[in-house]
């Protein structure tokens, strides 16, 4: 099963980011529209790489998304009685 973060742009200056699972979509937070962030994410970023720091190249607004996603999955976790994240 092929876990993918992606975003897409739901409002004028800000998206929106989901965690799909196979056949199930969640809402996971928007933030303000960041055009490497939108590059990055738009087409769909398995989990792995979604976290990962190495594949930022050095784009502050993708790191800083980055840091703030493992908060975000691990409540959907909480809420939802999911498994995402190895720990």
């Amino acid at each position: 099963m092929a876990i993918k973060i992606y975003c897409k742009p739901t409002a004028k200056g800000v998206h929106s980011f989901y965690l799909v699972d196979g056949q199930n979509e969640y809402y996971l937070f928007s933030q303000a529209y960041r055009k490497g962030v939108a590059a990055y994410y738009r087409d769909g970023v398995l989990i792995d790489k979604a976290t990962q720091h190495s594949k930022a190249r050095g784009d502050t607004a993708v790191l800083r998304t980055m840091d703030k996603l493992p908060v975000y999955i691990r409540y959907l976790e909480k809420e939802q009685g999911i498994k995402v994240l190895r720990r």
